[in-house]
């Protein structure tokens, strides 16, 4: 199977490349920049250098690799989450899409949506719900997963939108909520956190790779997947469990707990029916074994 990766070399991509690489599988990774990619390489991958923003550059790279699955993971400019900036992605993801689609003889897409198409903040979050565009990083999402969709069912093209919920893990951003809190208990300090009490559904980087390895290598029905854990835990026990494990001890977290300066918590998650009955996948990491986990990758410096 040939699988074509764009955002290869990000947070999720890189892990997404090394679960597909356990079972050997032709990879042609679209990436930028060639050096900050040869971790990696191997004898089944190959790399495509280029930019979203100049596709015909690459146009015949892609078609000579003939892919048959594209994964598209690639976003440009986080954490900037400006209409600007996201009009680019929009415009670019577009183009890309398109060019696919049409052009080369590509029989399925995989693409990262975002549990922000929801617009909620409270209860669990299903894939038949109506999207509620209350950010132009949502609107973005959902404007690429409506044309998207569209195209694919006309062109007889497999589409699979997960929608990844907060996922955490090594390689992650530093100004991320996970790394953050661990780099200030590491630092013996505590973390700077406003709301404490607010809930979000965390999911461990490989369990996420997992499932796009699931998608891209199995036959499975078009449409729209919760990416989580299904189930939502404060920051605040996000924080006890990461002091308790770097100090031992969880008196600065409970400070945290103490903190009652919120009007209303933040508490949503995803329901992963769907995606446990037709995939067969779950999360296998906890949170407590995902952190510890991160916790080594930093003391290795396996990031």
């Amino acid at each position: 199977m040939r699988i074509l990766i764009t955002g290869a070399t990000g947070f999720v991509g890189r892990h997404v490349v090394k679960a597909l690489q356990n079972y050997g599988y032709r990879l042609a990774l679209f990436v930028r920049n060639i050096d900050g990619a040869l971790k990696l390489k191997n004898l089944d991958t190959e790399f495509i250098k280029g930019d979203l923003g100049n596709l015909d550059a690459v146009k015949k790279s892609i078609r000579e690799f003939e892919p048959e699955v594209c994964i598209h993971l690639a976003w440009e400019g986080i954490p900037d989450f400006s209409a600007e900036k996201l009009k680019l992605n929009l415009d670019n993801s577009i183009n890309f899409l398109n060019f696919i689609i049409k052009k080369t003889d590509c029989k399925k897409l995989i693409v990262s949506g975002s549990c922000f198409e929801y617009g909620k903040t409270k209860g669990a979050c299903k894939e038949s719900d109506n999207v509620k565009t209350t950010s132009f990083f949502a609107w973005a999402k959902q404007s690429i997963y409506n044309y998207a969709s569209l195209l694919c069912e006309q062109s007889a093209i497999d589409l699979i939108w997960f929608r990844i919920f907060y996922v955490y893990g090594p390689g992650q951003r530093a100004g991320s909520l996970i790394p953050a809190i661990i780099n200030k208990f590491n630092k013996a300090e505590r973390p700077d956190i406003m709301k404490p009490h607010n809930k979000n559904d965390f999911v461990y980087v490989e369990d996420v790779a997992k499932a796009f390895q699931i998608a891209a290598t199995n036959k499975i029905p078009s449409g729209v997947y919760n990416l989580g854990s299904g189930i939502s835990t404060s920051v605040y026990e996000v924080c006890k469990t990461a002091e308790r494990l770097i100090t031992g001890q969880t008196l600065m977290s409970e400070q945290l707990r103490k903190t009652n300066n919120e009007q209303e918590i933040v508490d949503f998650w995803a329901n992963i029916s769907k995606i446990s009955h037709t995939l067969d996948w779950s999360a296998s990491t906890s949170l407590e074994e995902g952190i510890k986990k991160y916790i080594q990758a930093l003391r290795g410096n396996n990031i």
